[in-house]
């Protein structure tokens, strides 16, 4: 067991050294501390891929629409596209640098109607008002906390964050799969009928009325705020 152990510290040394050998070659920009703001020209889309080093806010109305606060030289870094009914906005021109400093970017992203919602930010995201969904698949894999106001038919939830998601709002129906760090605050998510896997490291609250089915494990419990008596399963799917 000593030797297992003292080879696996052996090899974390080893990768953290070449980490850091690597992130020496790379270019190190930091923000120029001009805070501009630009807006984005995007056609229709009903589903969204987020990732990056930002904060996302969304918001819903008439008309579909990306604008993005960063310094001025950072705005570059910024890919904004359509990939068929998808919006994607990424930063992988930054993959090859270092980015320093604390520059507080936000991206503000407007849509009429969402279908897929996939989350890889580094920052936090949030929605500015009740967002409405017919069904969602929502899929978080950020590094921050989610706090999203909503309502919907149906909301499939696979959740790989590292950070507290919060949910408020209803639905008719949620299946959620957890299995992030941090905990899942679903108390003030009025929903009829919901199935949970509850994987992660945290506790979970949800708000089912009718119906609830729960998996949880040794790491974090789940706990119901309605009035659904709680039944026990194997396994959920998203």
């Amino acid at each position: 067991m000593k030797k297992f152990l003292l080879a696996s510290l052996a090899a974390l040394f080893i990768i953290t050294m070449h980490a850091q050998d690597k992130n020496k070659t790379k270019e190190t920009i930091e923000g120029n501390g001009k805070l501009t703001t630009r807006e984005v020209n995007v056609s229709s889309f009903d589903a969204l891929k987020a990732s990056g080093v930002y904060e996302l806010r969304l918001s819903q109305g008439n008309k579909e629409s990306v604008k993005i606060e960063a310094d001025e030289n950072l705005q570059e870094y910024f890919n904004v596209r359509n990939d068929g009914n998808k919006l994607v906005i990424d930063m992988d021109k930054l993959n090859n640098k270092n980015l320093k400093g604390k520059s507080k970017m936000k991206v503000y992203v407007t849509f009429k109607n969402l279908k897929e919602l996939e989350l890889k930010t580094v920052g936090n995201v949030a929605s500015d008002e009740q967002l409405s969904f017919d069904n969602l698949d929502l899929e978080t894999k950020n590094v921050g906390n989610v706090d999203l106001n909503l309502t919907a038919k149906k909301l499939n939830l696979d959740s790989k964050s590292v950070g507290n998601v919060k949910l408020s709002g209803k639905a008719t129906e949620a299946v959620v799969k957890n299995k992030g760090v941090g905990s899942f605050e679903a108390g003030n998510f009025v929903v009829q009928s919901m199935n949970i896997e509850n994987d992660g490291v945290g506790n979970a609250e949800v708000n089912a009325e009718k119906d609830l089915k729960v998996k949880d494990s040794m790491m974090g419990k789940v706990k119901n705020k309605g009035g659904a008596t709680v039944r026990k399963m194997n396994k959920v799917r998203v």
